[in-house]
C-alpha cells in the first residue's frame, strides 16, 4: 500500500479527530472542568438531536437500516463471544474477565466514529454511521451492562438503563416518523439539526477530557490484548460479516470501520458502576484511541 496514500488518510481522515481530542485533553490539564457534566449535555441533548435529525432526513431505505442494525448485533456478539472465550481460557477472575470483555466488545462508534466517518465518508456516511450508533448503544446498554454486572448479581436493574437512554427514544420517534411519512416543519428541524451539528466536536473533547484523567496501571498485557481484540479482530470480524449481510459500497466502508472503532467510554463507565475493574477498561480505552490512528489509517486506505 503506497505510503502516500496512508499519509493521506492519516492527515484527512484521522488526524483532525485527534487535535480536538488533544484540545480536549489539554482543556483537562489546564481547568479540570467537571466533565460529567459536560458529558450529560452530549448524551441527554446533543447526540439525541443528532440521531433524530439524522434518522428524519435519511435517504437510506428502511430494508437497508435493517441490514446495518443486523451487522451491528452480529459483530457485536462475536465480540462477546471471544472476549468471554479468552477470558475463559486465560483462567482470570470474573471482575477482570468482565472488564476485558468489555473493552473488546463495546466500540466507541459514537463520540470517535462519528468524527472519522465525518471527514472519511461525509454526510452520506455520517447517516450509515447513525443506524450502527444506535444499534450499538443499545447493545451497550442491555449486554454491556449484563456482562459488567453479573458477578454482582444486579444484572436486572443494570439492563433498565436502557429505557433511560434518550438516543432510544430519539430513534424510535424518528423511525416512527418515517413510517408515518411524516417529516416535521423546518422551523423544528433548523434547531434540532443546529443541536445535531455540536454533538461530534463536544463529543470528541469529553473523550479526551477522559483520556487526560486515564492511566495505564497494571495488567499491561491484558489491555494491551483488549485493544488488539477492538482494533484489529474486530476489524476482521466486520470483513468477514459485510458479504453476507449484502453491505456494498458506501454502507460496507462505513460499517466495518464504525466496527474497528477504540474501545467506548460507555464501558468504563459501566465498569466503575459495578467494580468491574474500571482501570483495565479505562487503560485499554486509551491505548486503543492511541493505535488506532495507525489501525484506521491502514483499514480506511484499505477500504478505498
Amino acid at each position: 500500500m503506497p505510503l502516500a496514500i496512508l499519509l493521506r488518510v492519516l492527515t484527512q481522515n484521522i488526524f483532525p479527530a485527534f487535535v480536538v481530542i488533544g484540545v480536549g485533553f489539554a482543556l483537562d490539564r489546564a481547568f479540570r472542568p467537571h466533565v460529567q457534566s459536560i458529558s450529560r449535555v452530549a448524551l441527554y441533548a446533543l447526540s439525541p438531536a443528532l440521531v433524530f435529525h439524522s434518522l428524519v432526513s435519511s435517504q437510506l431505505e428502511g430494508e437497508l437500516i435493517g441490514r446495518i442494525a443486523g451487522f451491528t448485533l452480529v459483530v457485536s456478539a462475536a465480540m462477546l463471544f471471544i472476549g468471554l472465550a479468552t477470558s475463559r481460557a486465560a483462567g482470570w477472575e470474573q471482575p477482570k474477565a468482565s472488564a476485558f470483555t468489555l473493552s473488546a466488545m463495546l466500540t466507541n462508534s459514537g463520540n470517535f466514529g462519528f468524527s472519522v466517518i465525518l471527514f472519511a465518508y461525509g454526510e452520506a456516511g455520517l447517516q450509515i454511521a447513525v443506524i450502527f450508533f444506535v444499534t450499538s448503544a443499545i447493545w451497550a446498554n442491555t449486554v454491556g451492562a449484563f456482562i459488567a454486572a453479573r458477578s454482582q448479581g444486579a444484572w436486572r436493574q443494570s439492563a433498565a438503563g436502557v429505557l433511560r437512554l434518550p438516543v432510544l427514544y430519539a430513534s424510535l420517534l424518528a423511525l416512527l416518523l418515517r413510517f408515518l411519512g411524516y417529516t416535521p416543519p423546518q422551523e423544528l428541524m433548523r434547531p434540532i439539526g443546529t443541536m445535531g451539528q455540536a454533538a461530534v466536536p463536544v463529543m470528541l473533547l469529553v473523550l479526551g477530557m477522559q483520556l487526560s484523567r486515564s492511566q495505564l496501571r497494571n495488567e499491561r498485557g491484558a489491555v494491551l490484548l483488549a485493544a488488539f481484540c477492538r482494533l484489529v479482530v474486530s476489524a476482521l470480524v466486520a470483513l468477514a460479516l459485510a458479504g453476507p449481510f449484502g453491505l456494498e459500497g458506501l454502507a460496507r466502508r462505513v460499517c466495518i470501520v464504525e466496527a474497528a472503532t477504540p474501545a467506548a467510554v460507555t464501558g468504563a463507565i459501566l465498569a466503575a458502576e459495578f467494580g468491574a475493574r474500571p482501570d483495565l477498561v479505562a487503560s485499554a480505552i486509551f491505548i486503543s484511541t492511541l493505535a488506532c490512528a495507525l489501525t484506521l489509517t491502514v483499514l480506511i486506505a484499505y477500504l478505498g
